[in-house]
């Protein structure tokens, strides 16, 4: 698995980087409908990659607890933080109200789609602070051994 991923990682990364290299020098100050498949073929790219890594992470937890079975404690506090964070993102999406332009329909987004968005984006936020978290105490705790 160790190889198969060190393999694939710098194949995707370049994917990655070519659709946002073209999605930025393709698309126009003014998206349109018309002209806008570079963004939505990089958000389409990005969903594959997320759902990619949700199922990989997932299946991960599910093969390290069938190895070590006394893990289950932290996986479980896990588990339900990422639920909590989740719920919470998504009670204060539901309390904010703002519309969001849709270019198709020249409209804009229902409330439903706008909340999605919106917790989404929050789940993310807490996610990336997280991880910076994370780092910095790693090196830290490093350090100081």
């Amino acid at each position: 698995m160790g190889k198969l991923i060190k393999y694939l990682s710098p194949i995707l990364i370049a994917v990655s980087v070519a659709l946002v290299f073209w999605c930025v020098f393709t698309t126009p100050e003014v998206p349109t409908v018309e002209n806008a498949s570079a963004v939505g073929s990089t958000l389409m790219w990005g969903y594959v990659i997320a759902a990619a890594a949700i199922i990989i992470a997932v299946f991960s937890a599910i093969w390290d607890l069938i190895q070590k079975p006394e893990g289950i404690k932290g996986t479980m506090f896990a588990g339900v933080a990422i639920i909590a964070i989740i719920v919470g993102a998504y009670f204060i999406a539901n309390g904010h109200d703002y519309q969001i332009i849709n270019l198709e329909t020249q409209g804009v987004f229902e409330r439903g789609e706008t909340v999605i968005s919106d917790a989404s984006i929050l789940v993310a936020y807490v996610a990336g602070a997280g991880a910076i978290i994370s780092a910095i105490y790693s090196a830290i705790s490093d350090a100081l051994k």
